[in-house]
């Protein structure tokens, strides 16, 4: 696992990575960890190329805050990959974290089993974003990992794959790939439309932005049903 501290409280930093370090080294994980004491450094790294599997971001910080760095990352760098785990001694930033899609929100003061948990749950997350999902053309199977999915859309007897490279069509049914795609953060957000939660830029009323700028409509039986799943994310 690839992560991430950042903190302007370097004892906050140097307690979360000693939590990190100590549970790799009883279950043998091999982590590398990066620790960054303002958001500006955060993302100065992120912007040469530079990538996590896991963000331990504090909200409260100087110049440019967590909120900030994580709309950088989600909306400006188009990463809807990397997990970001939020820190704060403050309630209240619901509605502001929304769109940044957080895996978890810790308050301070650190617990060390919250610590562990987010990252047990991150390594499972990054498990299944990893795999495959297989259809068939003809006599071909083609292979497409989960990750790079952005949606499925039903037309008459065919389903369309938009994928990050490349779209496909192929026969099938939308509640067959659904059954396919279960346990994948996969939503059926309308009759013709099955979104890659990772993959939505802007969530509105009635539709989403997926990261391919696309816009796709929210059917009117799911909106509340879709809302309420967004929000008992945070």
């Amino acid at each position: 696992m690839n992560i991430a501290i950042c903190d302007d409280d370097k004892k906050i930093c140097s307690q979360i990575e000693n939590i990190i370090l100590d549970y790799s080294n009883k279950n043998c994980l091999k982590v590398k960890i990066d620790v960054f004491f303002s958001g500006e450094s955060l993302l100065s790294y992120l912007a040469q190329g530079n990538s996590y599997d896991l963000i331990y971001l504090d909200i409260e910080m100087g110049v440019i805050n967590g909120v900030e760095v994580g709309f950088q990352i989600r909306k400006v760098m188009k990463d809807y990959a990397t997990e970001i785990v939020y820190i704060s001694g403050k309630d209240g930033y619901d509605r502001q974290l929304f769109d940044v899609q957080p895996l978890h929100f810790i308050p301070k003061p650190i617990q060390a089993s919250t610590v562990i948990d987010d990252l047990k749950l991150a390594m499972e997350r990054a498990k299944k974003i990893n795999e495959s999902f297989q259809y068939q053309k003809s006599h071909d199977f083609y292979k497409i990992s989960i990750n790079d999915i952005i949606y499925f859309e039903s037309q008459n007897r065919e389903i369309k794959i938009v994928t990050t490279s490349c779209e496909d069509l192929f026969y099938g049914k939308l509640e067959d790939i659904e059954l396919k795609v279960a346990g994948y953060q996969f939503l059926r957000i309308h009759r013709s439309f099955l979104i890659n939660y990772n993959h939505v830029a802007i969530l509105r009323y009635s539709e989403v932005v997926m990261s391919n700028d696309v816009t796709l409509p929210i059917g009117r039986t799911k909106r509340q049903e879709f809302r309420n799943l967004q929000i008992n994310e945070i």
